[in-house]
């Protein structure tokens, strides 16, 4: 063989061992800790919004099967997103009026109300179940009366337990989507696949709620915050700091964005990289928000791993409410950003006006939950 075509042969495996090198030691996951990485993963420049959508899309068809969803999070498809959009604006809009506003408090209370009448609770189920309710009959028009406690609890455990399993790539039967999907049909009758609107709500705010709860139950100017604000639901109340200095209480507000910036309910936002075919063993697969990191960052001030509402404080020079990025950011934020909060808030005030120690108390568990670890948390009578 001539020595030309030896070199040439040696040279093309020395090129191609170094494109497999390159492939085998690209990560597949790609992680994004900073402010500034988190931003500009979430609201890329000169991008379409269906090729975010389809981002979005890919990492979560696992929801597909595990909840049989079929919304704008599954979707590439900006028609489906517009249609998403408009109809939770849709009910956003008529719960955000006076009157829909004071309906939606007084749902909350029946809510809560109603699953109280056990002499030991499981925290979590509690939790869960009265936020369901509070999606259910405050947003959607359900029948309080038709919410049988004990099927609201098993809908909410199957909709927790098949979300992690669809995480780990566990087996799913579709026996049980198809309970889950018998009573939310039959609590919402008049609309197609409604846990399109049910998920998005509910799974973050009964996250946001249970753990706001347990801060607050364990600080008296936290819990008096929420006293207020649960006899004056209002705007005004929800952002009204109280005195100053050692003594100083925290807005409603400045608890729920703590517990959203220390405790998000999306740990991580995760977007596909989508290139062509051969580009594909040279970048990540996905990109991943890490939202959890990013908000334990300096910019949100000093002592991030501690739970301190008053970093909110205008005194503090800390970041406002939007730019948490527990609900997004950029484009596909969620259209529910600024109404959650409040929202959540109503549910925790309604709780925490129970938990007065004559009537219940909240025993605590090991540790703070997230999804899943609320064992030995329960709400027991006096």
């Amino acid at each position: 063989m001539p020595h030309t075509s030896i070199v040439l042969i040696f040279s093309a495996a020395v090129v191609v061992a170094a494109i497999l090198a390159k492939a085998f030691m690209t990560p597949r996951t790609r992680m994004h800790t900073s402010v500034l990485a988190v931003r500009t993963l979430l609201n890329p420049s000169d991008i379409s919004i269906s090729a975010l959508l389809r981002a979005r899309s890919i990492p979560n068809q696992r929801l597909v099967k595990a909840l049989g969803i079929s919304s704008t999070f599954v979707s590439d498809d900006p028609s489906i997103h517009d249609n998403f959009t408009r109809e939770a604006k849709v009910l956003i809009t008529a719960v955000s009026t006076k009157d829909g506003w004071s309906r939606l408090v007084d749902v909350t209370e029946a809510c809560v109300n109603r699953f109280l009448d056990a002499g030991s609770l499981d925290y979590a189920t509690f939790v869960r179940s009265v936020t369901l309710s509070v999606v259910l009959a405050g947003l959607l028009g359900t029948d309080i009366e038709d919410l049988d406690p004990a099927d609201v609890a098993f809908v909410t455990k199957a909709i927790n337990d098949r979300w992690a399993q669809s995480k780990a790539s566990t087996a799913l039967t579709p026996e049980v989507l198809d309970r889950i999907n018998h009573h939310i049909t039959r609590w919402v009758p008049d609309r197609t696949n409604p846990l399109n609107l049910i998920i998005p709500a509910y799974e973050t705010m009964w996250r946001v709620a249970a753990i706001a709860v347990v801060y607050s139950n364990r600080d008296c100017l936290l819990r008096d915050a929420f006293r207020s604000y649960n006899e004056n639901p209002t705007d005004d109340q929800f952002r009204a700091f109280v005195n100053e200095g050692s003594g100083a209480q925290p807005s409603v507000e400045a608890i729920v964005s703590e517990v959203l910036r220390l405790h998000p309910p999306t740990r991580h936002i995760t977007r596909a990289v989508v290139v062509p075919w051969w580009k594909q063993p040279f970048v990540p697969s996905v990109d991943v928000a890490d939202v959890e990191e990013a908000q334990k960052s300096v910019a949100f001030g000093s002592d991030t791993e501690s739970f301190n509402p008053m970093r909110f404080h205008a005194s503090h020079s800390a970041p406002k409410r939007d730019q948490l990025y527990a609900f997004g950011y950029g484009k596909l934020k969620c259209v529910a950003a600024s109404w959650a909060p409040p929202a959540a808030a109503v549910i925790i005030a309604k709780i925490m006006s129970k938990l007065d120690g004559v009537a219940f108390t909240l025993q605590e568990g090991p540790h703070i939950g997230k999804r899943e670890g609320w064992d030995g948390w329960s709400i027991e009578r006096v």
